[in-house]
C-alpha cells in the first residue's frame, strides 16, 4: 500500500490535534479540580456526586436555618429573663405594702412606681424576633399579641400555636412560644368566700399554699355545688361545730366559740351565730389571666388607698402576689424549654457539621483530582505534544526534493 504525502500528513495532524486535546483536558482537570465534567465520562461517578452534592446542601440549608434559630432562641431566652427580673423586682415592691404601715401618700408613689413596671412588662410582652416577628402570638406572627380593649383590659390577640424549624432530616425544633401558654392561662389567685345570703361568716386565705393544693384537689368543674360547705354550729357543753360538704359529710369539728377563727384547709373562718344556727361558704370559680390586669387592679386601688379597709388592702395585695407567683413559675418553666431547646441545636448543629463534612470528603474522594497526579499528566501531554510537534516537523521533510537538496 502506498501513503501518499497528504495521507502522511493529514494522519500527522490528527495526531497533533488528539495530543492537544489531551492535553487540553488535563488542564482542564487541573483547574477545575474535577475527574470528570459530564456524566458520560463517568456515569456511576456523577450519580454519586449529584447524590453527595445534594446531601451537602441540605446540611448547609439545616446550617442556615439553625443559625437563625439560634438567633430566635437567644432573643427570647433575654427577653424571658428580663421578664422574670421585672416580676420579682414588682414583688419586692408590693412586699413594702405588707412590710409595714404606708401612708395614703407612700401608696400613691408605690401606685405610680408599678405603674412603670407594668409598662415595661407589657412591652417585654410584646417583644419581636431579629426578623421582626412577635416572639408570642403563636401563628400570628405579624399580630401584636396583648393590646388594651374598649374596658382597659389587657387582651391577647394571637393563638396558642407555635412554629417550629426543621434542623436535620429528623429534628424539628420548636422556634416560639405562644403568649397564651405563658401568660393568660397563669392561675389567679384562688379563693373562696361566703354564700349569698351568709352575712355572718367571714372567709380570709391564711395559708395560700395548703389552700392551692385543696383547691386542686377538691375543686369539682361539672358541679358547682359539690364546691360548698355549711358551717353548722351545735348548742351543748361545750358547744361545737361541724364542717360538712354539699353531701352532708363531716370534714371538719370541734368547740364553737362565736367570732373566734379556725383554720380550715389553709382557710381563717369566723362565724358569728348563736348556736344552733349555720353559714354557708364556698370555693370560688377558678379564673387564669395574664399578669397585667392584676396589676392594673392593684394600681387603681393604690392610686385611691381610702377606696379598701387595710385588710381588704393586704388581700388585693395577696391577690396579685400570688397570680404574680404563678405567671413567674410558668416563664421560669418556658424560660427553661428554651434552654433545652438551645442545647438540642447545639448539638444538631454541630452533628449536621460532621455529617456535612464526611460527604464533602466522601464527595471528594468520588469526583476530585489527585493534584499530584493532575500535574504529572498534565507535564506528560506537553511532553508528549512536543515530541508530536518535532516528529511533524522531521517527516515533513521527507520528500525527493529534500532528499536531492
Amino acid at each position: 500500500m502506498r501513503i501518499s504525502t497528504n495521507m502522511q500528513f493529514d494522519r500527522h495532524l490528527q495526531s497533533l490535534m488528539n495530543t492537544s486535546g489531551r492535553l487540553d483536558k488535563a488542564n482542564e482537570r487541573l483547574l477545575s479540580g474535577d475527574k470528570f465534567a459530564t456524566a458520560g465520562e463517568d456515569p456511576f461517578g456523577m450519580s454519586q456526586k449529584m447524590g453527595l452534592t445534594t446531601n451537602i446542601e441540605l446540611y448547609q440549608q439545616y446550617t442556615t436555618n439553625g443559625n437563625l434559630l439560634q438567633s430566635t432562641l437567644s432573643h427570647e431566652e433575654t427577653v424571658l429573663s428580663s421578664i422574670n427580673d421585672n416580676l420579682l423586682s414588682t414583688t419586692t415592691l408590693l412586699q413594702k405594702i405588707q412590710n409595714g404601715a404606708m401612708s395614703d401618700g407612700d401608696l400613691q408613689d408605690l401606685g405610680h412606681e408599678l405603674e412603670m413596671r407594668q409598662a415595661e412588662l407589657y412591652d417585654l410582652m410584646n417583644s419581636k424576633d431579629p426578623q421582626g416577628e412577635y416572639l408570642f402570638s403563636g401563628n400570628q406572627t405579624q399580630t401584636q399579641p396583648f393590646a388594651k380593649d374598649a374596658n382597659g383590659r389587657y387582651v391577647f390577640q394571637g393563638d396558642a400555636g407555635v412554629r417550629s424549624v426543621q434542623v436535620s432530616p429528623s429534628v424539628s425544633i420548636q422556634a416560639s412560644d405562644s403568649g397564651h401558654t405563658i401568660f393568660e392561662t397563669a392561675a389567679t389567685r384562688r379563693t373562696a368566700s361566703p354564700l349569698t345570703g351568709n352575712n355572718n361568716i367571714s372567709i380570709l386565705v391564711s395559708d395560700q399554699g395548703a389552700y392551692d393544693t385543696y383547691y386542686k384537689n377538691n375543686y369539682d368543674t361539672s358541679s358547682t355545688a359539690s364546691n360548698s360547705f355549711i358551717f353548722n354550729t351545735i348548742a351543748g357543753t361545750p358547744d361545737t361545730y361541724e364542717i360538712t360538704d354539699s353531701g352532708g359529710t363531716v370534714l371538719k369539728s370541734g368547740e364553737y366559740v362565736a367570732g373566734e377563727a379556725l383554720d380550715f384547709n389553709g382557710l381563717s373562718i369566723t362565724v358569728d351565730v348563736a348556736t344552733g344556727g349555720s353559714q354557708s361558704f364556698q370555693m370560688d370559680s377558678p379564673t387564669n389571666d395574664n399578669i397585667l390586669n392584676s396589676l392594673s387592679d392593684i394600681i387603681a386601688v393604690l392610686k385611691d388607698p381610702s377606696s379598701l379597709s387595710g385588710d381588704e388592702l393586704q388581700q388585693a395585695v395577696a391577690d396579685v402576689q400570688t397570680h404574680m407567683s404563678h405567671t413567674r413559675d410558668q416563664v421560669g418553666t418556658a424560660l427553661w424549654q428554651t434552654g433545652a431547646r438551645m442545647n438540642t441545636l447545639d448539638s444538631v448543629l454541630a452533628s449536621n457539621g460532621s455529617l456535612e463534612e464526611s460527604n464533602t470528603e466522601a464527595r471528594a474522594a468520588v469526583s476530585e483530582i489527585d493534584m499530584y497526579q493532575a500535574i504529572t499528566d498534565l507535564y506528560k501531554e506537553q511532553n508528549a505534544l512536543s515530541v508530536a510537534q518535532q516528529t511533524f516537523g522531521k517527516l515533513q521533510q521527507q520528500s525527493l526534493f529534500d532528499y536531492l537538496r
